[in-house]
């Protein structure tokens, strides 16, 4: 359950009955700013007031980072580890440690509370995208994305920038003065801040690599400022001159307007639509400059505006694996044993969480769509059922940025472990189930599917619904 309702949460009865016509919004507030309806919701989200689900749908209070006790380790007992000349250890502790993160971090979507705060977190999985080995890093740039998801953009880029993860996968650890590595103030301009070409001169890029020589990190993770490896000498970065540091270049990035604005696009893409509207999108990146960052301030024009819920953006995207596979778990309770069977539904589908194909991060919207992959996810709800089973290889990842390799797998019938507890939403398969499912349902699509399914039970109802291409899209 995402709420803990009470009582006093509920609106009164006169309000009640002006709100009951508030359902296509909310459940479309609910498709962007959080995973999708949760079964256990769906009777209070139809009866609610849209600023009061978007209340508790941005509530952060309580928050807890995510911690595994099989995993715990001393730093120690990690660097030991790491310095045996048989490197299994360390290499399965690595891989079992980060499948267990991904595990926790989608329940954690599922069925945490905090729905703004987790899908915000995706985002900037995305938009800061690493891949690297070592799980420990792994689980600190997740908690940090988490933390700082909806609060300053300013510190949640002083924290990216300084993580380990961050700085062993774009090479900051090379980046001396005797031989500046431009791999990371490349990308914090190109892909973190400002867009590519905008504004900065390939001399910038060059400029700012000497102020973040000796940005590192030591064996345990903690980020050290390695002077004897820093260049001292006057840079000169957007205009301005000085002796600078890392430090500097990120504030000076900062002071302009066309961070904020690249950032708010960003964001106008991933939650509102992928065709943008210049208008709005200047006019939220202007508030969002003035605020400082501030993103609680950038969510709130967003989802509380009118035009968030105009028809041309209800329906208009193309969910991602993350939030189709999340959104299927959160509609339907299921049992999914040791959770290896979604982990390989994730690889297949391209968004595996820990696993952004390049530096670039995921695709977004139609990239989403080939001929190949939509029929595959259209099959993953029958899956995921019990009703078929997949015997398929996933498409390479694009490893031009990072170096790796990737390891054939197959999906058969004994990975398939997953058990729909169908008991438990009894109430909800007698409801309208294209009303909860789709965005748009037309009366065409009720009647073409309501008959293919007539001597069929609602289960199977539901399952044809979720099979369709209608429901890629939120």
């Amino acid at each position: 359950m995402i709420f803990d309702l009470t009582k006093s949460h509920f609106p009164s009865q006169r309000y009640k009955s002006q709100t009951m016509n508030n359902f296509p919004n909310n459940k479309h507030l609910v498709s962007r700013a959080a995973f999708g309806l949760h079964h256990n919701d769906v009777d209070q989200i139809k009866k609610m007031g849209q600023k009061k689900l978007y209340k508790l749908l941005k509530d952060t209070s309580n928050y807890q980072p995510i911690e595994i006790e099989a995993y715990k380790i001393s730093s120690q007992q990690y660097l030991e580890m790491a310095k045996a000349e048989d490197r299994k250890a360390l290499n399965q502790f690595n891989r079992n440690h980060n499948v267990a993160i991904a595990k926790a971090w989608q329940d954690l979507m599922i069925s945490s509370p905090h729905q703004l705060q987790e899908k915000m977190a995706l985002f900037w999985h995305g938009h800061f995208a690493t891949r690297i080995q070592q799980s420990i890093f792994n689980l600190e740039i997740i908690n940090i994305f988490r933390k700082n998801a909806i609060g300053s953009f300013r510190d949640l880029l002083f924290e990216v920038s300084r993580s380990p993860a961050m700085l062993n996968f774009l090479n900051n650890q090379q980046n001396k003065k005797a031989k500046a590595n431009e791999n990371f103030a490349r990308e914090l301009m190109e892909l973190f801040t400002l867009g590519r070409g905008n504004l900065y001169t390939e001399k910038d890029i060059k400029e700012s690599a000497r102020a973040f020589t000796g940005w590192s990190y030591d064996a345990d993770g903690t980020f050290r400022e390695n002077l004897r490896q820093h260049d001292f000498g006057e840079k000169e970065f957007l205009g301005k001159k000085g002796n600078f540091s890392g430090t500097d270049i990120i504030n000076i990035i900062l002071e302009q307007p066309e961070c904020a604005h690249f950032i708010t696009a960003k964001i106008y893409k991933y939650f509102v639509n992928e065709t943008p509207d210049q208008k709005i999108i200047n006019d939220l990146s202007q508030k969002f400059y003035v605020s400082d960052y501030n993103l609680m301030t950038l969510m709130d024009e967003i989802f509380l505006s009118t035009w968030f819920y105009s028809e041309n953006n209800i329906g208009a995207k193309v969910k991602s694996p993350i939030d189709l596979i999340v959104g299927i778990r959160r509609i339907l309770p299921m049992d999914t044993r040791d959770g290896r069977g979604l982990y390989y539904i994730e690889r297949l589908l391209g968004q595996q969480l820990l696993q952004p194909p390049n530096v670039a991060g995921w695709p977004s919207g139609i990239d989403w769509i080939d001929s190949s992959t939509l029929l595959l996810r259209m099959k993953i709800p029958s899956v995921m059922a019990g009703y078929k089973t997949l015997d398929v290889e996933p498409k390479p990842n694009d490893d031009v940025n990072m170096g790796k390799t990737e390891n054939k797998f197959v999906v058969n019938k004994k990975q398939n472990r997953i058990a729909i507890h169908w008991d438990s939403i009894s109430t909800i398969l007698d409801d309208d189930l294209f009303a909860l499912l789709l965005p748009n349902p037309t009366e065409k699509f009720r009647k073409t599917i309501t008959d293919f399914n007539a001597d069929k039970s609602r289960q199977h109802l539901m399952i044809s619904i979720m099979s369709t291409p209608e429901y890629q899209l939120c």
